[in-house]
């Protein structure tokens, strides 16, 4: 029942800003306009993960793509590519001072900055063009499970250099997953990795959906076959759209 509530409140987030300032759609900032393009933030009983049992260490800036689609026609990769590069952003801007919140604008430098870069073609996922066939890796069901040497067996036997591995997370943040990969002596594996940060409550139509997701094959070219691995027997975490 608690969960219930989780995702009412994600299908119901983009209706639940009422007391945020209404402004003209023209400029892209947070006083002026910027905050336009978000979504409320999440309070942090709701930072976590149903499936992969886990909380999140950080609360995400979440988009909205309907207006930011409709303002710098965007398509869902270059959508979730913004919010994810803004929020990795912050994040390695907070990890390096002090600081803990951003003025109103450094906020909205940050946000141009990003999306000007996104706009430009800049990808921090981009799935080679010779790869054929990826294996999608839950790495949240391996850590709750107990299993994460069955990731350094599926590594020593040879497995990641036939199919193209991507570790997606629900949980942890790119930087994160960078520091687990180290401590846990995988990070020379080479994942390409879907964090936490590119979760968001809209589909790939552009329309709101009831809780976070990722329609993976929205990232890649649609001849690339695609294969999860789980440790346990279970179809998909609801995070995940194939």
């Amino acid at each position: 029942m608690k969960y219930l509530n989780f995702f009412l409140l994600l299908g119901l987030i983009s209706c639940s800003s009422p007391g945020v300032r209404e402004v003209p759609e023209s400029t892209p900032y947070r006083t002026s306009g910027l905050e336009q393009f978000f979504l409320p933030e999440l309070p942090t009983w709701a930072n976590t993960s149903a499936s992969g049992k886990c909380f999140k260490k950080h609360s995400f800036n979440y988009l909205d793509f309907s207006k930011l689609s409709a303002s710098y026609q965007l398509n869902y990769h270059e959508l979730v590519e913004l919010q994810a590069q803004y929020n990795e952003r912050l994040e390695a801007y907070f990890r390096s001072t002090a600081v803990r919140f951003l003025k109103p604008v450094e906020e909205a430098a940050f946000f141009s900055n990003t999306l000007e870069q996104v706009r430009g073609g800049v990808k921090h996922f981009k799935i080679p063009e010779v790869a054929r066939e990826v294996d999608i890796i839950w790495l949240d069901g391996f850590i709750s499970s107990n299993q994460v040497d069955e990731l350094r067996k599926m590594h020593e036997t040879g497995l990641f250099d036939e199919r193209l591995p991507v570790l997606f997370t629900s949980c942890l943040s790119r930087q994160d997953l960078n520091q687990w990969l180290i401590e846990n002596n995988l990070d020379q594996v080479g994942f390409h990795s879907l964090t936490a940060e590119w979760l968001n409550p809209y589909g790939s139509d552009l329309m709101m959906k009831p809780g976070l997701r990722l329609e993976i094959k929205k990232l890649m070219n649609e001849n690339v076959k695609v294969k999860f691995i789980s440790p346990q027997k279970i179809l998909l975490p609801t995070e995940i759209i194939l």
